[in-house]
């Protein structure tokens, strides 16, 4: 089925925030991991309209052709800006879904605004410990400035590469790399959000029905049995293999995860 997508913004306590939509029916937001942008779901939006859904996925600020912060901000921050979109657009309840530290700020919006989130699908959630918060803040920001050498260049993508472990498409490894010098020296913003944010209230306190999403190939894979054991009416789809690029590359089998809870 032909579906047009339209390309928009809207206004946001952190400028413009840039988002595409299409489709009838139940809407469903999309929320990127970062650096990406609402690219990462281009190749699930047209199964998620076939089955009868408005998709709406924006570009968090700071990433993709969204407005950013002109210093870090804070999970709750960017989770504000999910319900400022849903205000701009004049839509009262969605089904939510995030991706790392897009799962971060969909967890954080049905915990702050149980009235507007219908269902939640979190996968990848960055839901660290104190300690291993901790450690992940006292990292050095990675700095793929030019250079005369084109070394930040090989520099990123040797750590895409080791990210991935090297099974990732080239598709999704290059689309990787273009977001991340897209977002430019801001690049870590949202991640350091997420490792700044301890998501344990918000996990304990979501009422909206819950699916977790994970696959054996991603790096946050272990956060899952995490969750479960704090939030066993929390239902659990696990993939097979995949990498932190899952939903580009293996658009079908994610999608066949996750529909049969989104359609109830």
């Amino acid at each position: 089925m032909d579906y047009k997508m339209r390309k928009a913004y809207a206004d946001s306590a952190m400028g413009q925030v840039h988002f595409r939509i299409a489709g009838q029916g139940t809407p469903i937001l999309l929320v990127h991991q970062d650096p990406q942008s609402s690219l990462q779901f281009l190749n699930v939006i047209p199964l998620l309209l076939d089955a009868g859904f408005q998709v709406i996925a924006p570009d968090i600020p700071g990433y993709g052709l969204s407005e950013g912060p002109s210093e870090p901000a804070t999970i709750p921050e960017y989770a504000d800006i999910l319900v400022q979109l849903l205000d701009h657009l004049e839509i009262d309840q969605v089904i939510v879904v995030g991706h790392h530290t897009g799962a971060s700020m969909a967890c954080q919006m049905a915990y702050a605004n149980p009235d507007r989130v219908k269902r939640l699908v979190i996968h990848g959630l960055p839901w660290y410990t104190t300690e291993e918060r901790e450690e992940r803040l006292a990292r050095p920001h990675m700095d793929f400035s030019p250079k005369t050498d084109g070394s930040h260049l090989s520099d990123l993508w040797s750590l895409i590469g080791k990210m991935s472990r090297g099974i990732s498409t080239l598709d999704s490894s290059n689309m990787a790399a273009l977001h991340t010098l897209w977002a430019g020296e801001k690049h870590w913003y949202a991640h350091h959000a997420a490792f700044s944010y301890d998501m344990t209230n918000a996990i304990r306190a979501v009422s909206a029905p819950t699916l977790v999403v994970t696959n054996t190939g991603d790096i946050l894979h272990f956060v899952a049995e995490r969750l479960i054991k704090t939030r066993p009416d929390f239902l659990l789809a696990e993939l097979e293999g995949g990498t932190s690029y899952i939903i580009r590359d293996m658009p079908e089998d994610w999608f066949g995860a996750i529909i049969d809870f989104i359609k109830n």
